[in-house]
């Protein structure tokens, strides 16, 4: 298995060997705008950094960056924008029962082509409920131990949250191994952004056969628009990590900006780019990098 994995990682690597572009430098700082904006609730700023977003590189890669360019302009008000930006969300194949419940999409929800897509988001969205509700109970006791180990007052404290934060790694990774074969893979087709967010955060620490497993089947799944790239980069880290080889775009790192070791960083961000992540200053990078013991 790890041959095979490695041999998609080497497919990946060899299409991003180019130098990273300056579209997306641009690209991600505007991004960094647009999202600065959004969460300040400036909805103008935001969605003008948005359409400069989509015009800039070849579209806008995140899907919450598009859900979110979406109730932008809803809150500005501007039909032919909430109009376009919902077709294209339709084509993430990630259908968010949420997204589509917000209030502030009221107005649009006699419009035909609303609710042609509502109508796709519930298909969908229902399809997989439980699934989805199984999946957030387990995230939630997933980020409630590891919370209390990170917090542990003192050394006892954590050497027993270390033993529940192991179990429940292995329940999780039971639960998620029953779940797949009787509903399928965690795609954002099958759950959604919300399901499919839960599922990641499980999937960062279930045990190392199960996590080489759903790598394997998900780096081809990334061309077909069912898997984010950027979390597909957190989980090959993460695994390459665990087998104490080098990193492969930098997402894995120790408090204080120290990181594990990186492969050819002189090409790390234009494989960043390739996985939608923003770039890194390679120099700095270079000085916090902290070899394998």
């Amino acid at each position: 298995m790890k041959r095979i994995i490695l041999f998609f990682l080497l497919i990946v690597s060899t299409i991003s060997l180019s130098a990273q572009s300056e579209e997306w430098k641009k690209y991600c700082q505007l991004q960094f705008k647009a999202q600065s904006a959004f969460k300040k609730g400036d909805y103008q700023k935001a969605a003008k950094s948005y359409s400069q977003m989509d015009s800039v590189y070849r579209k806008i890669v995140d899907y919450a960056d598009m859900r979110n360019y979406c109730i932008a302009a809803a809150n500005i008000g501007d039909t032919s924008l909430v109009r376009k930006t919902l077709i294209t969300i339709t084509g993430y194949k990630c259908f968010d029962i949420a997204f589509f419940n917000n209030p502030i999409f009221n107005a649009y929800k006699e419009k035909d082509w609303w609710t042609i897509c509502d109508s796709l988001s519930h298909i969908y969205g229902h399809k997989n409920q439980f699934y989805i509700d199984t999946l957030r109970r387990m995230q939630y006791r997933d980020s409630i131990i590891r919370y209390q180990f990170v917090h542990a007052v003192d050394n006892t404290v954590r050497d027993s949250a270390r033993l529940i934060m192991r179990a429940t790694d292995s329940v999780n990774t039971i639960i998620l191994t029953k779940l797949i074969s009787e509903q399928g893979l965690p795609t954002w087709k099958n759950l959604g952004y919300e399901g499919f967010h839960r599922a990641y955060i499980v999937m960062m620490h279930i045990n190392q056969q199960l996590q080489d497993s759903l790598i394997e089947q998900f780096i081809p799944l990334m061309d077909e628009g069912l898997i984010p790239r950027d979390k597909m980069a957190y989980l090959i880290d993460r695994q390459l990590i665990r087998q104490r080889l080098p990193q492969r775009y930098a997402c894995q790192g120790y408090r204080g900006g120290k990181y594990q070791p990186i492969e050819d960083i002189e090409n790390l961000n234009a494989r960043r780019e390739s996985m939608w992540l923003r770039p890194v200053d390679i120099e700095k990078t270079k000085a916090n990098i902290v070899e394998y013991d």
